[in-house]
């Protein structure tokens, strides 16, 4: 193994060097830029491509040959999304396609059974009304925490569902709260394997069930160990005030439950669209398995495109800020599959 992927570097350094002296001072640039904005974040989160031997040459000719690589997918990119910016300043640009898609594949759990819409939880009043006239943006209000960061660890769903029930809670009290995902990864056997994905509105059950602990109480540390770790107890679980998991599917349902709290939801995340996005409005997705949890928390309209607003755990520097806007009114599951598994818990008026 060990001379295969050896002599895949020196593949990959030839390569290099054969790259056109304008193209690879440019390519230099690129990759100073990236460095200096990711270079330590990368590092300690495992998004550095591995050179054997650690022969300075041969590493940076392995990283050039990656940008140089990233940077061709972004013509097909921009074309289908025009709406939307792609670029290799982001966390993700010097991981292979395959290499993005393995790390996303062990955030979630298996396939769930298409949901069967809960009717008495939704109202289906002028739906498509209040979307196309309204918007709304927990994130301007005081009930959504800042963008956090999973890490090298498949923990996307605890994430998600601490999120919403965070902003639940915030919504009943007025308090806003920042809860342990952590304790969700080592505690919560019974929704996930931890570091290896899980179900997050299954989670929000478990968080309702049990409280939750405060981050400061039990700190998160699997984004840099990538290790689910021992369960402890010592710390005080948070009394909620949310109460039974609603599960619903489709854009207008999910544009209504917006109109109340944030709302966990399921993506297709693992393409090229969620590893290059910059900025902007989505409108072309793969069309393939959801494979990540993230948090819808509004939605409205820029430039005559209507969007759903997404809180992403990658971290502030990657999107805008931490969040991507995905294109609402495609009907289905929804751009992105935003749509096809959404689910909140039930505010509870204290």
């Amino acid at each position: 193994m060990q001379r295969f992927v050896f002599g895949a570097v020196l593949a990959t350094s030839a390569l290099a060097s054969g790259i056109p002296a304008d193209e690879r001072a440019e390519l230099v640039a690129d990759l100073a830029a990236w460095r200096e904005k990711f270079g330590a974040d990368a590092a300690a989160n495992g998004l550095l491509p591995k050179a054997p031997g650690g022969v300075h040459e041969e590493a940076s000719d392995l990283l050039l040959s990656r940008l140089r690589a990233a940077k061709a997918r972004l013509p097909a990119l921009r074309a289908a999304n025009p709406d939307a910016t792609f670029s290799v300043l982001t966390p993700f640009a010097l991981l292979s396609h395959d290499e993005f898609k393995a790390r996303l594949g062990r955030s979630f759990g298996k396939v769930q059974p298409k949901r069967a819409l809960r009717v008495e939880d939704v109202d289906f009043a002028s739906l498509e009304g209040v979307a196309a006239a309204g918007s709304v943006d927990w994130t301007t209000g005081k009930c959504v925490n800042a963008v956090k960061d999973q890490g090298q660890c498949g923990s996307c769903w605890t994430f998600s569902a601490t999120g919403a029930a965070e902003s639940a809670h915030c919504l009943a009290t007025g308090t806003l709260l920042n809860l342990s995902e952590q304790q969700l990864v080592s505690c919560d056997a019974t929704d996930g394997d931890g570091c290896n994905g899980g179900w997050e509105d299954k989670a929000l059950t478990w968080i309702s069930s049990h409280g939750q602990c405060l981050t400061k109480d039990y700190p998160y540390t699997s984004g840099t160990s990538g290790q689910n770790g021992t369960c402890k107890k010592t710390c005080k679980a948070q009394k909620l005030s949310i109460g039974t998991t609603v599960e619903i599917a489709g854009e207008g349902p999910l544009t209504t439950a917006l109109n109340t709290q944030p709302v966990t939801v399921a993506v297709e995340a693992g393409n090229d669209v969620w590893q290059y996005y910059g900025g902007g409005v989505v409108t072309a997705c793969p069309g393939a398995q959801s494979d990540h949890a993230v948090i819808a928390v509004g939605y409205g309209s820029a430039s005559g495109k209507n969007y759903f607003k997404v809180r992403n755990s990658w971290g502030a520097s990657w999107g805008e800020a931490g969040y991507i806007r995905l294109q609402r009114g495609v009907g289905g599951k929804g751009m992105c599959n935003v749509a096809e598994q959404p689910a909140y818990p039930k505010i509870v008026k204290q």
